[in-house]
């Protein structure tokens, strides 16, 4: 989808639309990832190079007025909430963007499908008339329409440039880092990378792109805001500069503005968790969590009072024990955290489970374990104990054992709770058998008699055994050698015997392990001649006292597998080798990585010339791309890895 980049006047509306639309795509978001990695042509040089360093620190609790964190914190301890004042400019609402506009924002009736925590937003003017606009933020959305239980986070980075120079791999400095995007025959191009949307989980954002939060300079923002979205103004805070600026192919600047527009609500509200709440007898016991002072279990009429809880000094943790009007049922509890304004809430429904009693007396009946539970609805008898047994109702069940667990979990179909098994009698248990004295060190004993050389007995010659003999081998990854099934050794040992030379760690084991020298590395100035593919020649031996046994294991080198899929040369242009590298049955994360080796000729006859180097990433993925281009058009390529393989193609132009 292209979209035009607007004029400053409706910068903010574009932000609005396009994040709708991505909304919209967030289930294809991952099949087009892969298209883009696939990609080849206008677009193959797109990307984030210099990823945001810093992040965010935390989430807060989520609200049950609106299903949302009730705040984001960065690593400055700078907490943002939503902008919920439909009449306050500084929110940032947009005519539309409210159902109702003659109403309160209010959930999910009247509420906008999209707002932010934070969003910095920033143009760049380009000689000739081209525009570069800037969008960053933690956006808060649904994934289709406005309703309970679609609630998503996620920061973005959105770059749209029209106008740039043509042709080129441009470069993209903002305040949270570096990005690189293809600009087709028009100089236009974008790149939107939005991190992670995924319902509820809501911590994803914290390793996004965007932290800490940036703000206006000096002291002219209004009071309890980062600054204002309607008004361009410097900025402070950014992890890697306070500019925005485009340079060109050369690594030239072309334009660079210090001048943003920014939204975000200082934090007044800390919000509430419920962590548990649980029927115990004549009592409902709270748990919450908040960063508040004033919390309170909400009364309910004719069940239970209005309940201020106890609060931990330096913790957010509170609790309080509510006690039930006899009879009542209770199936759940609302906390306020009176300190927020407004005030915010939230509910949690009752396990309905109380475990009054569970105890062990190891001296009834050769050990009885009692428990004893009442039930509130939704929970009915009988309960389930796990590993134990059945309560069919509301009176005290023994069961008889040695070895009680040291902890009981109680349920009701999906309902359960879990609570300490408390000893409250019996006899200590049988001490055991003392360890006879050490004896002195005496020969061996053997029978016949006498022993063999050594002092072996024949019964015990030792027997060195592995598992395999021929093994093969990737170059710089560590092949073990399992000897452990050899029979009546004491010690090993692991020696190399012939070929090339080998790193061998834990030789003095039953499982030695054995690293083949690498071949291809990055200090490499020209291309290596063929790789030896001699295999290599380790002796395992067993030994016990005099008497020994040596088996020799062969490990013949085997290379990767690489693939490439975009090799071309322009001159002065763009010069780029990208592919794969695999090595069957060892996994993608390999330590060390790969290394990949890239060399290029302008003709057969022509001399190779080294043009750089790359680690073979987690994706098995690598790309060599010197910036900036070669002025010179190659007409070759040959790729070396440090695995031993070699390929050598044609570069297209």
């Amino acid at each position: 989808m292209d979209v035009d980049v607007p004029d400053h006047s409706s910068r903010r509306r574009l932000r609005r639309r396009v994040g709708v639309v991505s909304r919209r795509l967030v289930a294809v978001v991952a099949a087009l990832a892969m298209m883009l990695l696939a990609a080849q042509g206008a677009l193959a040089s797109t990307g984030v190079t210099v990823k945001d360093a810093v992040g965010l620190q935390a989430v807060g609790p989520t609200s049950s007025e609106y299903g949302f964190p009730a705040w984001y914190q960065d690593k400055a301890n700078e907490r943002l909430e939503l902008c919920l004042d439909k009449d306050n400019p500084l929110c940032g609402f947009l005519p539309g963007d409210i159902p109702d506009e003659t109403q309160p924002i209010s959930f999910p009736g009247n509420f906008p499908d999209e707002l932010f925590y934070f969003l910095a937003s920033s143009t760049l003017d380009l000689p000739g008339g081209g525009r570069a606009v800037l969008t960053s933020g933690l956006e808060a959305a649904f994934v289709n329409g406005v309703a309970a239980g679609g609630q998503q986070t996620f920061t973005r980075i959105r770059v749209v440039v029209r106008g740039a120079p043509a042709n080129q791999t441009i470069t993209i400095k903002h305040p949270y880092g570096q990005l690189t995007i293809d600009t087709d025959g028009t100089g236009a191009g974008r790149l939107v990378r939005d991190v992670a949307p995924s319902v509820g989980n809501f911590s994803l954002a914290l390793n996004g792109d965007v932290g800490p939060w940036l703000r206006w300079t000096g002291t002219d923002a209004p009071a309890g805001y980062l600054g204002d979205p309607a008004v361009e103004h410097t900025i402070t805070g950014g992890p890697a500069r306070n500019t925005f600026s485009l340079d060109d192919k050369n690594g030239t600047q072309v334009a660079s503005t210090d001048r943003f527009t920014l939204q975000g609500k200082i934090a007044t509200n800390t919000g509430v968790a419920v962590d548990s709440a649980v029927v115990n007898g004549g009592f409902v016991d709270v748990f919450a969590t908040s960063r508040g002072s004033a919390l309170e279990v909400v009364g309910q009429d004719g069940k239970f009072p209005t309940t201020i809880m106890q609060h931990e000094p330096d913790t957010d943790r509170f609790y309080a024990r509510v006690p039930v009007t006899s009879g009542a049922t209770v199936t759940s509890v609302t906390v306020r955290n009176n300190g927020d304004k407004p005030a915010s809430t939230a509910v949690a429904t009752l396990s309905g489970i109380a475990v009054t009693q569970a105890s062990y007396d190891g001296g009834v009946l050769g050990g009885l374990l009692t428990v004893q539970a009442s039930v509130a609805a939704p929970a009915t008898y009988p309960l389930t104990i796990a590993g134990v047994g059945e309560i069919p109702g509301p009176d005290a069940k023994g069961f008889p054992m040695v070895a009680p667990p040291a902890a009981l979990t109680v349920a009701s179909g999906a309902l359960t709770t879990t609570v300490p098994v408390v000893v409250t009698g019996g006899e200590a248990s049988p001490a055991g058998t003392a360890a006879p004295p050490v004896g002195p060190n005496v020969p061996p004993v053997c029978d016949p008699s006498p022993c063999g050389p050594g002092g072996v007995p024949a019964e015990a010659t030792p027997r060195a055994q592995v598992a395999a003999v021929a093994l093969t081998a990737p170059r710089g990854i560590a092949t073990v050698i399992d000897g452990s099934t050899s029979t009546n050794a004491t010690t090993f040992s692991t020696v190399f015997k012939s070929g090339p030379i080998p790193t061998i760690a834990n030789a003095a084991t039953n499982k030695p392990s054995v690293t083949l020298p690498t071949w291809a590395a990055t200090a490499d100035a020209a291309p290596r001649t063929p790789v030896d593919a001699t295999p290599t020649v380790v002796t395992f031996t067993a030994t016990n006292g005099a008497a020994s046994s040596s088996v020799d294991v062969t490990l013949t080198p085997v290379g990767d597998t690489v693939t490439v899929s975009t090799a071309r040369s322009r001159a002065g242009s763009d010069l780029r080798v990208d592919g794969t590298s695999t090595i069957p049955g060892a996994g993608l994360v390999l330590s060390p990585p790969t290394q990949v080796v890239v060399y290029a000729q302008t003709s057969a006859a022509a001399p190779w010339v080294r043009i750089g180097t790359s680690p073979v990433d987690t994706t098995g993925a690598f790309s060599v791309r010197p910036k900036p281009a070669p002025a010179t058009a190659y007409a070759n390529y040959r790729v070396q890895t440090s695995r031993g393989t070699e390929v050598t193609g044609t570069l297209t132009r």
